[in-house]
C-alpha cells in the first residue's frame, strides 16, 4: 500500500479529534479516529441517569465561537439560548443583572441595584462599546488586576464579577489571562450563550454522525504510538501516512514515550444536580444564578430543564457549581450546598433529592497566559484545547489547524 492512501490516524474522540477527522473526511482524506470510550466526546458529555440527562458539569456554547460555526448546525442542535444576564444574591434576595444592549428595559432597572455602582454599570457598557479596552494589557497580567486597572470598584468585583468569571474560568482568584477574558467577553457580546435541546453531548455527537461509522475505532485503548503507526494495548498495530495525538498533553507524552517538562495545572469544579417537582420551579426563565455575598459553597446555579429537555415529565434540574473545593468530602459539601440553596430559595429546597454529584478534577487546563506547546513532537502531530486559550473553540480550531497541516504537507509531498 502507498503511504499517501494510508489513513491518519488520530487518537482522542474529543472535540479537537473529531475536527480534525472532519477536516481530513471533507477533503476526501482517509482517516481512523481511536477512543479508549465507548462514546466519543471526551470531557464534553451527557450521561442518562434515571430519566434525566446529566451533563458532567454545567458547560455552553457561545454561539459567536467561530470555529464551531464552521463545524456545527445549529439548527439541528435545537439550541435554547439563556437570559442575557443573571441574578446576583446579595443582602439576602436576589437582584437582576441584565444586558441592556440586549433587555434595555431589565438594563435600565439594573442600573441601581446594589451590584455594583452606577460608575461600574457605565464602564461595563464602556467596554461593551470598545470605548475601554484590555488589548493593550500583557498577556500574563491575570483578570482580577485587569478588572481592577480598568476601574471597577470592589463591590463590582466581589459581588458580579469574581462570581460571572469564576464559573467560566473554574478558579477562584481570576488569575486567568486577560486574553481569556477578553475573548470571553467578546463573544458573549457578540452572540447567545446556549444549550442544544438534549444537553452539551450533543455537540460530539452530531460531528460524529458526520463521520463514516466504519472510521471509528470506539473503546479502543491505544498503547504506543510513532510517527506513522498506532497500537492499542493488546498489541493490533495500524499503519498511517500520519498520526494525531487529540489527548490532554501528559496522555500525550505518555504515548509518546516521553517525561512531561513539568506537571499541567488543570482548574476544577464540582457539579451537583439536584432533582424537584417542576412545579416548584423558583423561576421558570432559564437566567444564570450567581452568588454575590461570598457565603456557602455554591458560585453559580441554573435550573436547566428551563433550558433543555433533560428531566422527566413533571421534574425539574438544578445544577449547582462549587469551585475551589475538590478537597472536601462531597457528602458534606452537598448538605452544606443545600443550605446555601434553602436561604436562596425557601424551605421546599429541603425536599430536594440529590440526583448525582461530579467531581470533575480536570474540568479545563489552567490558562495564565496564552498557551503555546509544541504541535508536532517526534513527527506527531498534537492538538487540543489547550493551545492558545481553553474553551470549546479553541479545541476545534486546534483540530482542524493540525488536519490542514498534514494536508499541505501531503500537496508539498
Amino acid at each position: 500500500m502507498m503511504v499517501k492512501k494510508r489513513p491518519v490516524l488520530i487518537v482522542g474522540g474529543g472535540l479537537a479529534g473529531l475536527a480534525c477527522s472532519m477536516t481530513l473526511h471533507r477533503a476526501g482524506v482517509p482517516f481512523l479516529l481511536f477512543d479508549r470510550e465507548e462514546f466519543v466526546g471526551g470531557r464534553v458529555r451527557t450521561d442518562e441517569y434515571k430519566g434525566y440527562r446529566l451533563d458532567r458539569g454545567f458547560q455552553i456554547l457561545l454561539t459567536a465561537y467561530p470555529e464551531a460555526r464552521c463545524f456545527l448546525n445549529y439548527e439541528e442542535l435545537d439550541l435554547r439560548s439563556c437570559y442575557p444576564g443573571s441574578r446576583v444574591w446579595f443582602e439576602n434576595r436576589f437582584h437582576q443583572v441584565a444586558d441592556p444592549f440586549r433587555k434595555p428595559k431589565d438594563g435600565l432597572n439594573s442600573l441601581f441595584n446594589p451590584i455594583g455602582m452606577l460608575r461600574d454599570k457605565l464602564r461595563v457598557g464602556f467596554l461593551r462599546l470598545g470605548l475601554l479596552s484590555t488589548r493593550s494589557m500583557p498577556d500574563e497580567l491575570p483578570t482580577f488586576q485587569a478588572l481592577k486597572q480598568l476601574g471597577f470598584s470592589s463591590s463590582m468585583m466581589d459581588r458580579f464579577w469574581k462570581p460571572f468569571m469564576r464559573g467560566v474560568f473554574l478558579e477562584n482568584g481570576l488569575s486567568t489571562s486577560v486574553r481569556k477574558f477578553e475573548e470571553t467577553f467578546r463573544l458573549f457580546a457578540q452572540g447567545q450563550t446556549a444549550l442544544p435541546r438534549l444537553g452539551i453531548g450533543e455537540i460530539p455527537q452530531q460531528m460524529a454522525r458526520s463521520l463514516p461509522p466504519n472510521c471509528l475505532r470506539l473503546s479502543h485503548r491505544v498503547g504506543k504510538v510513532g510517527n506513522h503507526f498506532v497500537e492499542s494495548a493488546d498489541g493490533q498495530r495500524w499503519e498511517g501516512r500520519a498520526v494525531v495525538l487529540a489527548t490532554e498533553s501528559d496522555v500525550a507524552d505518555q504515548l509518546l514515550g516521553m517525561e512531561s517538562e513539568k506537571p499541567k495545572s488543570w482548574n476544577s469544579v464540582d457539579c451537583l444536580y439536584f432533582s424537584l417537582p417542576s412545579g416548584d420551579l423558583p423561576i421558570a426563565k432559564p437566567i444564570l444564578h450567581l452568588d454575590g455575598s461570598g457565603i456557602g459553597p455554591v458560585n453559580n446555579l441554573t435550573f436547566l430543564s428551563t433550558l433543555s429537555s433533560c428531566a422527566p415529565q413533571g421534574r425539574a434540574l438544578a445544577s449547582a457549581s462549587v469551585i475551589g473545593q475538590s478537597h472536601r468530602d462531597l457528602h458534606s459539601l452537598t448538605e452544606e450546598a443545600r443550605r446555601q440553596l434553602t436561604h436562596w430559595f425557601g424551605k421546599k429546597v429541603e425536599s430536594w433529592d440529590m440526583l448525582k454529584a461530579y467531581r470533575i478534577e480536570r474540568a479545563v487546563p489552567a490558562c495564565p497566559s496564552p498557551l503555546h506547546p509544541k504541535s508536532v513532537i517526534r513527527g506527531v502531530h498534537r492538538c487540543g484545547d489547550f493551545f492558545g486559550l481553553p474553551s470549546i473553540d479553541s479545541a476545534l480550531r486546534s483540530g482542524r489547524e493540525t488536519a490542514e497541516r498534514i494536508l499541505a504537507k501531503a500537496i508539498r509531498s
